[in-house]
């Protein structure tokens, strides 16, 4: 996996609503508003955040995010499960 470095500005007045460490919180943040476009699968942002399934089903409900489990990710899950 290439990791890449990237700097983003945030007003200070938004800090305060940052956990620390704020590089994990901003990471968890990103994934999260990927996954609830759309743009990752279930199965994709848990292994972004290397954690598993049920980890990022904790994660969505602690970020009141919705579960967003289409044909896609059932097809997924049933190669997951064959291989």
């Amino acid at each position: 996996m290439i990791i890449m470095g990237i700097s983003v500005n945030i007003p200070d007045r938004m800090i305060e609503y940052i956990k620390e460490p704020y590089d994990n919180t901003v990471k968890e943040l990103l994934v999260v508003e990927l996954y609830r476009e759309g743009r990752l699968t279930l199965r994709q942002a848990a292994d972004m955040l290397n954690i598993g399934i049920q980890a990022m089903f904790d994660v969505l409900l602690r970020r009141k995010s919705y579960l967003n489990y289409g044909r896609e990710e059932l097809n997924e899950d049933i190669s997951y499960g064959r291989s």
